[in-house]
């Protein structure tokens, strides 16, 4: 089997041994435990795949019985893979026929852990496909016994619990789904790290949603540190705009433009391509695969109007202060005021005088930075 060199300096000694044995079984296990291995972030898209073409030809190009659960768990890193790279159509396509292989080899498990994914990525797209994929969940959850549930799969459950309830607003549920995973025992490898990326969005999510600021600010940092660590550009384009429009808010317009410069940064540098809303962030944007700032503001004024529209207070506030940073960054001040007026006439149409308040205090405090207040 032909591993391009760059490739095998990336895994250990154990299993750069296992995979020149010449062992094909051993192989195949030690590729799926290379790829399990890899965090599904954005950055993390490139080298899953090309260790999914590795093992997918071992499975061609070898003419043994694999193991019947093998295909299943090719199709689950597939989509999972597929999934990070916000490829949603593709990662649904290949999780549906995952599920499917599952029921038809009795594997509960893997069931679990592929409904779990896809219940996540469904939860801030298609509320009724999302319900019914966590009553499909609940069910097959009930069914495993205690010595199924190992402590990678109880994660991955919980996360999608976690995006759940997120996207519920059952902040009560949310709360018990993030403690149950906080309790976990997991193994120490990257996987701890991006659990721990998605447990900080989340928690930054609760906080935003129930007004705990500093807390909200302090798990958007969190979070960024360790999507800037894995280079998750992505991610990190998200939560750097979120940052700006929390600037905004405290009226820190220096810190708002530095936050915006580093959001462009990462969306720039990010090889997204299609927009996706977080599963666990919960905000009503995606800019990583915006390129320039007027792209960025485009999006945000989109996604503030969508957020007006469904009723998402936060989503609104967030977005349409966010907006007020990339201006700036652009050289737009006058524009930005203009956003700030615009957002305020429509918080008072939601008759949400505490939005009211908030947002002429950063309009007066906008002026005060343009110098035209003294």
């Amino acid at each position: 089997m032909q591993i391009a060199k760059e490739m095998i300096e990336t895994v250990t000694e154990a299993q750069q041994e296992a995979l020149e044995s010449g062992d094909v079984l051993l192989a195949a296990e030690t590729l799926f435990e290379i790829i399990n291995g890899l965090p599904p972030l954005s950055s993390q898209v490139k080298p899953r795949s090309r260790w999914l073409a590795t093992l997918s030809r071992l499975f061609a190009e070898q003419d043994v019985d694999w193991p019947l659960g093998h295909e299943v768990r090719l199709l689950a890193a597939v989509a999972q893979t597929a999934f990070a790279a916000r490829e949603v159509t593709s990662a649904l396509t290949a999780s549906e026929q995952a599920v499917g292989r599952a029921i038809e080899l009795g594997d509960l498990p893997l069931e679990a852990l592929v409904r779990a994914r896809r219940l996540a990525w469904l939860s801030g797209t298609d509320h009724g496909e999302a319900a019914a994929e966590a009553q499909a969940l609940d069910a097959v959850w009930q069914r495993l016994g205690e010595a199924q549930r190992s402590a990678d799969l109880l994660a991955e459950v919980h996360l999608a619990w976690t995006a759940w309830y997120g996207a519920k607003r059952d902040f009560v549920a949310m709360r018990k789904a993030m403690a149950s995973l906080g309790r976990l025992q997991l193994p120490v490898d990257d996987r701890v790290h991006f659990v721990a990326f998605a447990t900080q969005c989340a928690l930054a999510q609760l906080a935003l949603r129930t007004r705990m600021r500093v807390q909200a600010a302090q798990s958007m940092i969190d979070a960024a540190r360790i999507a800037a660590d894995f280079e998750a550009d992505a991610e990190l384009a998200n939560l750097q705009a979120a940052l700006a429009a929390f600037a905004v808010r405290a009226g820190d317009f220096d810190s708002a433009i530095a936050h915006a410069s580093s959001a462009l940064d990462a969306a720039q540098s990010s090889q997204a391509a299609k927009t996706h809303l977080d599963p666990w962030f919960g905000m009503p944007f995606d800019i990583a695969p915006e390129r320039d700032l007027a792209g960025v503001i485009r999006h945000l004024a989109e996604a503030a109007l969508a957020a007006q529209e469904s009723g998402d207070r936060t989503g609104f506030l967030v977005s349409a202060t966010g907006m007020v940073a990339f201006y700036l960054l652009a050289d737009r001040a006058p524009e930005a005021l203009d956003a700030m007026n615009e957002a305020i006439e429509a918080v008072q149409e939601m008759n949400d005088e505490h939005a009211s308040k908030m947002l002429r205090g950063v309009a007066e405090g906008l002026l005060r930075y343009m110098g035209m207040l003294a």
